[in-house]
């Protein structure tokens, strides 16, 4: 281990972001306006989930349009755990008591998901690729969604879940929590540590296989490699993550309602993972930061911000099709000049290297 190796280490750039992050969040300077916490909040969340779900775009290569249901799942199960229910299922009443244990609302939100994201996963995946697979999981979204818009003895329809209130961290004072520095600095030590975790899982062997199985699924397949059963465990594992975004967002929002399975959010992740850089482990977090600070600012201008901001994802798609971590590395590695024409080049060569997979013979399998 070096000094150097430290130092560019993308941990520890992503913990020094964290401590910045509050100071500029939102921060119009020539407003005399400094940053807002609760922004960054909500950038450091947003980032996980987009991280999560990148860890299905960027590592395997799969496109889902649907993964915001799994943030909704999560985010329901932390209220309902708090809050309590009681609701009639064929015939039985089920009750749950008000439990103020936020570990608990943890765990049976990563529960719930697992659950749901083994069954689906274990259906969608092995069946479906490219944009069937995109339209299946939108499809399975919008069932999460108008379950939680319809049912409303337990998720109260429209409205919502509200006057959720912040958990309790043991060894600290009362409504430690309900400071929103206090909160953020929780914030960021949950997504710090998931973030790691999706770090480790990507440069693991696994994660080679998820490499491998994105640039090509026929010649994965061929080394020996369950392609279908890596695909469902990223499928799961992805999931994972936007489970516990929902866990954080309940109780900063202290409110749930069903936009939070909305296609709009999943498109957001969209968004939010090709602006930052879809194959790299920031970009997503990066992402994340950009929009909700564009919203912030562009909404404070106009009243048409979502125009603006897709102008803005336009010219940045076009000019850096790699995203804004994509065109930092070029910018490293062949400088100013021709940053833009050689991240082209990049692209297009990465792309003519893939061969389609009707052209992949034996001959090829053998090299």
């Amino acid at each position: 281990m070096t000094a150097r190796w430290f130092f560019t280490h993308p941990l520890l750039w992503t913990a020094v972001a964290f401590v910045i992050l509050p100071f500029v969040a939102g921060a119009n300077p020539f407003a005399g306006q400094g940053g807002f916490v609760d922004i960054a909040t909500t950038m450091l969340i947003f980032g996980l989930l987009a991280s999560g779900f990148n860890l299905l775009l960027g590592h395997v290569g799969e496109l889902s349009f649907g993964h915001a249901m799994f943030f909704a799942i999560g985010a329901y199960t932390t209220a309902l755990s708090v809050k309590g229910f009681s609701v009639g299922v064929f015939g039985l009443t089920w009750n749950h008591d008000p439990n103020a244990n936020m570990w608990i609302a943890l765990l049976l939100s990563l529960l719930f998901v697992l659950v749901w994201a083994v069954l689906l996963g274990r259906l969608i995946v092995p069946r479906s690729s490219g944009v069937y697979y995109s339209m299946i999981t939108l499809a399975f979204a919008q069932v999460v969604f108008f379950t939680a818009f319809t049912w409303e003895d337990l998720t109260h329809g429209e409205d919502g879940i509200q006057g959720i209130p912040r958990p309790e961290l043991p060894g600290l004072p009362a409504g430690y929590l309900t400071d929103s520095v206090h909160l953020y600095v929780f914030t960021a030590i949950v997504v710090f540590l998931c973030l790691a975790l999706i770090y480790w899982l990507t440069v693991s062997p696994f994660g080679t296989v998820l490499h491998a199985i994105r640039e090509n699924k026929v010649r994965a397949r061929f080394l020996g490699y369950d392609v279908n059963k890596y695909r469902v465990n990223a499928f799961v594992l992805s999931a994972l993550f936007p489970a516990v975004a929902g866990w954080l967002w309940t109780y900063y929002q202290q409110s749930i309602n069903p936009d939070a399975s909305s296609v709009s959010v999943s498109g957001n992740l969209v968004m939010m993972s090709l602006l930052g850089g879809v194959q790299t482990f920031f970009g997503p977090v990066l992402g994340s930061i950009v929009y909700w600070e564009l919203q912030n600012n562009i909404s404070q201008l106009t009243k048409y911000w979502e125009a603006w901001i897709g102008v803005v994802f336009v010219v940045f798609v076009l000019a850096g099709p790699r995203g804004i971590m994509g065109l930092v590395e070029a910018l490293q590695s062949y400088g100013l000049r021709g940053i833009f024409s050689r991240d082209r080049l990049d692209v297009g060569a990465a792309n003519s290297d893939l061969p389609k997979v009707d052209e992949i013979g034996a001959g090829d399998i053998s090299e």
